[in-house]
This record gives structure tokens, sequence and C-alpha cells, in this order.
């Protein structure tokens, strides 16, 4: 490894080492749990002292400097214009040590990726088909509201009880602005480089494909968008058609109508 990017790995180890539990945010929100950390912030629940709910408090990463500040604004003002039953609100956002911060609703629940790899959850056809169906009416909303999420996966998606929740608004843009971080695959280079809807229903195919592939006998998980799953999974014609389309193997669907009415039908059938 190079000395400098070693450097450089150590340095950022350390300006974004989590703070604290224990610690009182502003004398208002005091941390009970640091939840993780990623590409451009850090996630914490805590309480809130003037009302004793729980709440989420994401930090922009200390280490991408304006880049993630940016990123955290542009987030906070996503959600401060969506309201959705299924997509947590923003409450508020403050400076905490010349640290930008953003409060949301805190979400119980457990996501997708906890359920099908911790708790090994396996979901039929029928289930993974109904569940995008479901999954689709928040993101439908969002695209109306004219935002593309860009980052749809299984961690990002909530089940509480019967409860759908779409999470994570870190990479949403305007639909038509340039995709300023890609985050996927070498496969997505076959995307537009700006957020667009199909850049959403590429990330919905790959997550119909792990709800899918949740209930495959294999020693190695692993999802590919080339034909291996045609092999590998046994599905109805219908279900490797909207596949095909949606991981852009065939031309894609020209608007997402077009799928959630493939999926009705599916679900009609």
């Amino acid at each position: 490894m190079d000395v400098i990017e070693y450097l450089k790995g150590v340095y950022e180890a350390w300006i974004d080492y989590p703070t604290k539990e224990g610690t009182v945010i502003t004398d208002k929100y005091r941390i009970q749990q640091f939840l993780g950390l990623g590409s451009y912030g850090l996630t914490y629940i805590c309480v809130d002292l003037d009302s004793g709910q729980e709440v989420v408090l994401k930090q922009a990463k200390p280490s991408k400097g304006k880049v993630g500040r940016d990123l955290l604004y542009r987030e906070i003002d996503v959600l401060g214009r969506l309201r959705h039953p299924s997509i947590q609100r923003c409450l508020s956002s403050l400076e905490y040590k010349n640290q930008l911060h953003m409060v949301t609703e805190y979400v119980k629940g457990q996501t997708i990726d906890d359920l099908i790899f911790e708790r090994g959850a396996v979901f039929s056809e029928h289930e993974a088909i109904y569940f995008v169906r479901r999954l689709m009416g928040i993101l439908s909303y969002v695209h109306e509201q004219g935002f593309v999420h860009l980052d749809i996966r299984l961690p990002n998606v909530i089940l509480d009880g019967d409860q759908i929740h779409l999470i994570d608004f870190g990479l949403a843009s305007r639909m038509g602005e340039p995709i300023r971080n890609k985050f996927g695959s070498d496969d997505e280079r076959a995307l537009s480089t700006t957020a667009e809807v199909p850049n959403d229903l590429y990330g919905i195919g790959h997550f119909m494909l792990f709800m899918l592939y949740s209930g495959y006998n294999s020693d190695t998980f692993e999802v590919e968008s080339n034909a291996g799953w045609e092999d590998e999974l046994t599905v109805s014609p219908l279900t490797k058609h909207m596949l095909r389309k949606l991981l852009q193997m065939d031309p894609p669907y020209t608007d997402p109508q077009q799928f959630v009415r493939d999926l009705d039908h599916w679900l009609n059938r």
C-alpha cells in the first residue's frame, strides 16, 4: 500500500470516529447507539430530551468535507419536500462542533438485508412480486415529486410488521440532474449519467433478484445481472420478462407504470 494512502486512511479513521454514547448534542439529543458509518455520513439513534422520543441523527462525514455537507444539505431538502407515511420525515438540522447534522424520525423494524442474510428469511416468487409492487407505490410517489432515489438496495428498505419504509435519501437527486456520485457496480456504466427513473428501476431489478435468490440453495449467495440467474432461478415467464427489462438486458421500461401494470397482471392472474 502506498504510504500516502495509508496515512490518509489513518487520518480518515481518526476524524470520522463516532461520537460516544451518552453524549448530548446541543443540549437536546442524547446519543443512545451508533448505527453505522456510510460512504458520506455517520448515523446514531438518539433520545430527544424534550419529547422523550427516539430519533435518528445523521452527521455529515467529516473526512468528506464540503462534499459530505452538500450531500446532507441536499438530503435535508429532499426529505423536507416529501410527505409520505413510508418515508421518514426530516425533523430538523443543526450544527454541532462545526459539523452538519440532520434529525429524522426513527423507523423501527428490520431491513430486508437483515431479514435475508441474518434471519434467513425466504421469499417466494409471489411474496417477492407483491413486496416489490408495494415498494413501487412508495417509489412512484418519489418520482411524482420530481426526485430519483438512486440507492434502492436491501439495506434501505425496512419492514416493520406489515409496513414498508424506504430510507436513506443521501444520493437522491432531482430528475435530470447529473449523478454526482456513482454508487453501483460496473453494470451501471450503461445507465444514464443524469438522474432518471430507469436508474431506480435498475435498482429495483437487483432488489427483486435478491428476494428471489433468498430461497436458492447454494453455498455462495451472489446475484449477478448477467444471464446466470435465468438458469439458476425457477420463475415464471412474466417475472423473467420483467427482470430482463429492469436490468436492461432487453429494451427497458420507458414508463414505470408499464412495470406496475406487469406486476398487477402477475398478481391478478
